[in-house]
């Protein structure tokens, strides 16, 4: 059996990479898609995230001052969501 890979999506748009990563790879050969994030909350990546079961989290621009900051949250969520 493959050693468990954990993977995280970031997507600002429709999601149909992410869709295609889903179909083809989330669940497969150890390959699991833990998280996907996007600057936008009403990104279609999103709902097909959730609709896999997978987690999501939203970091907008305008809720950070910094570019810095909203990058330094995202990779703290992102390494707690174990990808």
């Amino acid at each position: 059996m493959a050693k468990p890979f954990p993977i995280a999506v970031l997507a600002s748009g429709t999601g149909t990479n992410l869709q295609a990563i889903i179909d083809q790879l989330h669940g497969r050969d150890g390959i699991e898609v833990v998280g996907v994030v996007s600057d936008k909350p009403t990104a279609r990546a999103l709902k097909r995230a959730r609709e896999a079961g997978i987690e999501t989290a939203v970091f907008p621009e305008s809720e950070h001052e910094l570019r810095e900051a909203r990058d330094e949250a995202m990779a703290e969520w992102l390494e707690r969501s174990g990808a």
